[in-house]
């Protein structure tokens, strides 16, 4: 959608009715919430039968871990406290790998549930909530979801673009592009507003909506500035919301657009062909205490304006302040007050993007990282449910096993078997004293943890290839692009563990990220070369103690890994160089 005139218009475009206003009030962190207009809602026996098995199973096998590792340290007769210090860290971190293959495994027993449509319409209001976006590609993506959803004659809808952008430019652009939008679609219900400031960044922008307008609408569809969905994945969710009473939110479970860059491309095909595994999986065992994505997802809105109104942290950023991994919180309060939160794998069109390049994805990563990290003092707010205090830690962990990982890569390169510190280690009582093992030990370990590490992505090509089918044609190229994202993926993993280190560490240390904008683009070789400066450093320092003869020959991989950053950068943010290339079935 190209506009060659733009013209001053007002903030804000009114309802044809002024809505009431809605209070939204600050939930207390301190007490208990239940919410009186809650039916209530249980999680059936079947569920928690296989919620039980998928948490409790990976216990035994970091059991075994565990119990090989005590094992291993007490070769020489005695185990200090600094190496079963050691054992239980590795232990509680490999827990979380374990669980991914748990939870991959129980998505390949998922299966779609009837659903009956409901015998009343919902009044549904579709917020797209804006941060400096492209305003023709956003809105036009939102106008075209709300125009299949008219054409249906199901429900009713409306779309709302809740604009936070900074830039006086494109605020322009927005404004001019939902004026011509509702010049196309004047039988549309199309509104806009813009903040003049965005307090409490993308949570205070729809909170203040609903305190506006929410009351008026039933329900909301929230979007991201990149999301796509599809008008039958939407039906679906309504449909599912106006049958449930009892449901306060439902979540698909979004896969990624293939874009145009390898990099893009590589993230599409995981999430299509691991991801979606993954996600049927966490759906059946979370039952109706699933998680928030805070995107492509159907909330009740008098539920969460009565349960999920966000305080500020107590202290200064970024551990205190304004929440900024508001979803996970906001589902573990509305579930606290008394609304059932379910995962929706039926709704399968239900998309969104991913930055183009390496770099744009580790800044948004960074967010990403503060914001979860200010979930650990959320662990002991009264009343949550178990399985909320349980993603709250899973979403803090997903960053701390990096520093897990960094801090085992460390002591190998150390203490461990040739390492640089062995003697200095062996002589320090407080220190873990690393023996020897024998090869056939070490390879037995190294194919357990690999077995672990691959789990999901091979589960997953067992349920993709089950649901769509193997053509003979086709095998080739699919075999070649399921190695090659694994291959991709091992090479870049060193890159994001470092990345994800720096950014516990600036939040630990208190530097404040804030809420920035997405990176677009594909930045230049030498930009490149300056933003993973860090990898290539630690790479080449690592190739220096091997050729002292200081570090284990394993750790030359990682080594390797992290002096190619750079280039695999620059490589993975070009366009793919064959269309069969990182492909899943169905396309």
């Amino acid at each position: 959608m190209t506009l060659t005139l733009r013209l001053p218009l007002p903030d804000v475009w009114p309802e044809k009715r002024p809505a009431p206003t809605l209070p939204m009030p600050d939930q207390d962190l301190a007490a208990a919430f239940s919410d009186p207009a809650a039916p209530g809602i249980r999680t059936d026996r079947r569920t928690r039968l296989v919620r039980f098995l998928t948490l409790t199973g990976p216990l035994g096998v970091t059991f075994v871990l565990g119990w090989a590792g005590l094992g291993w340290f007490s070769l020489d007769g005695v185990l200090s406290l600094a190496e079963a210090a050691v054992v239980s860290v590795s232990v509680f971190a490999f827990y979380w790998v374990v669980l991914s293959v748990a939870t991959a495994l129980v998505g390949l027993f998922w299966r779609p549930t009837s659903q009956v449509r409901p015998l009343q319409s919902m009044t549904v209001a579709i917020l797209l909530p804006m941060y400096g976006e492209p305003a023709d590609t956003t809105i036009g993506n939102a106008v075209r979801l709300l125009r299949g959803l008219a054409a249906t004659g199901r429900h009713r809808f409306s779309l709302h673009v809740l604009s936070d952008s900074r830039d006086p430019e494109h605020v322009l652009d927005e404004r001019a592009i939902f004026a011509a939008a509702r010049r196309q679609c004047p039988r549309l219900a199309i509104h806009y507003r813009h903040r003049a400031e965005n307090t409490g960044f993308k949570s205070g922008n729809i909170r203040d909506w609903v305190t506006r307008s929410g009351a008026a609408h039933e329900a909301m569809l929230i979007l991201d500035a990149d999301s796509v969905m599809g008008p039958v994945a939407v039906l679906q969710m309504v449909d599912r919301l106006a049958t449930e009473a009892g449901l306060g939110l439902i979540q698909t479970i979004p896969r990624v657009l293939p874009g145009h860059t390898l990099w893009q491309r590589l993230q599409s095909f995981a999430s299509e062909v691991y991801g979606t595994n993954l996600g049927r999986g966490f759906a059946l065992w979370t039952g109706a205490e699933g998680n928030f994505l805070g995107h492509n997802a159907l909330v009740r809105t008098r539920a969460f304006a009565a349960s999920a109104g966000l305080p500020h942290l107590s202290g200064p950023a970024p551990r205190g302040g304004v929440i900024l991994s508001h979803d996970f919180v906001e589902a573990a309060l509305i579930r606290r007050a008394g609304w059932g939160v379910r995962m929706l794998p039926e709704a399968t069109d239900s998309f969104e993007d991913t930055p183009k390049s390496l770099p744009g994805y580790l800044r948004r990563d960074r967010r990403w990282c503060q914001g979860n990290m200010q979930h650990l003092r959320l662990l002991a707010v009264p009343g949550l449910h178990p399985v909320s205090r349980f993603h709250l830690l899973q979403g803090a962990m997903a960053y701390l096993a990096s520093v897990w990982w960094l801090a085992l890569l460390i002591l190998w390169a150390g203490p461990g078997q040739g390492g640089a510190l062995h003697d200095v280690f062996s002589a320090n009582p407080f220190l873990p004293n690393w023996p020897d093992l024998p090869p056939v030990s070490q390879g037995a370990l190294a194919l357990m943890v690999g077995l672990m590490l691959l789990g999901p992505k091979l589960l997953g090509v067992m349920a993709h290839i089950r649901d769509h089918r193997l053509p003979l044609r086709r095998a080739p190229g699919f075999a070649a692009s399921v190695l090659i994202e694994i291959a991709l993926s091992v090479l870049i993993a060193p890159s994001l563990m470092v990345h994800q280190v720096r950014a516990v560490a600036r939040t630990a240390a208190g530097f404040d990220g804030g809420w920035m904008p997405h990176l677009s683009g594909r930045p230049a070789l030498r930009t490149l070369a300056r933003f993973h400066a860090t990898e290539t450093g630690l790479g080449l320092a690592l190739l220096a103690l091997y050729a002292l003869g200081h570090l284990t020959p394993w750790l030359t991989l990682i080594a390797v890994s992290l002096c190619l950053t750079t280039p695999l950068s620059w490589l993975v943010q070009r366009d793919p160089a064959a269309d069969w290339l990182l492909r899943p079935l169905h396309r």
